[in-house]
């Protein structure tokens, strides 16, 4: 693999807010990120023309080699929806995915690529410039079958972060308010332009319980 474009994987930022296990599992995917492009790219091919590589469906880089493809189509049709997703965001996403493809079973990772078709569905129809769902703005039919989705998927999300499944260390009561907090969460986020310094004064109490409450969640899952 060419020097530039190892530095272009290497700037993909790791968030400091992500639990030390879940840090483990983005640097694995960017590890596996690494052979991928190796396997897939020519040694020429310079980190300037990576982008245009994934825009041309010709590409031999593009639509046979990016599993994000499947449900996004391409890094610009996210773009045209979700406007804050960068080029760093979307490789890091397939790689994620590359990873949920290599640790789980081949009908595991059936239903979930099934589940996560929904969920970027959802997220590309209603999502802000940021991804985040207001979910007081979505029809009630759509959000019955995306709070189901998600009762289903959050286990998937939890092994690929490292953590143990929410569902098994809940109460059935504890992991239907879990869900519930979320989705709340993501709401404020989308109302509040994901600004958390700025939350309206009348969803600020909402806001401080559904951050709780996944704090809560966040620890049983660390124990």
């Amino acid at each position: 693999m060419s020097n530039n474009l190892k530095q272009e994987l290497a700037q993909i930022d790791i968030p400091v807010e992500l639990h030390e296990r879940s840090k483990l599992g983005v640097k694995k995917a960017k590890s596996e990120m690494e052979a991928k492009i190796k396997v897939y790219v020519k040694k020429r091919l310079v980190s300037a023309i990576l982008a245009a590589c994934l825009l041309v469906p010709t590409s031999a880089f593009a639509y046979q080699t990016l599993i994000t493809d499947e449900f996004y189509g391409s890094f610009e049709q996210v773009k045209k929806h979700i406007s804050s997703v960068t080029m760093e965001k979307y490789l890091l996403v397939d790689a994620k995915l590359t990873q949920a493809k290599g640790d789980m079973k081949q009908k595991e990772f059936h239903q979930f690529k099934e589940l996560l078709k929904v969920v970027t569905a959802s997220k590309v129809e209603y999502g802000n410039k940021y991804g985040n769902i207001d979910y007081s703005q979505v029809p009630s039919t759509k959000i019955d079958e995306i709070k189901k989705v998600m009762f289903e998927i959050q286990p998937y999300f939890d092994q690929l972060n490292g953590l143990k499944s929410s569902k098994e260390v809940l109460t059935s009561k504890e992991y239907e308010n879990y869900i519930h907090a979320l989705m709340t969460y993501e709401t404020i986020l989308a109302k509040s332009n994901n600004d958390t310094e700025n939350i309206p004064s009348n969803l600020q109490s909402e806001f401080a319980k559904a951050r709780d409450f996944i704090s809560y969640v966040d620890n049983k899952q660390l124990q």
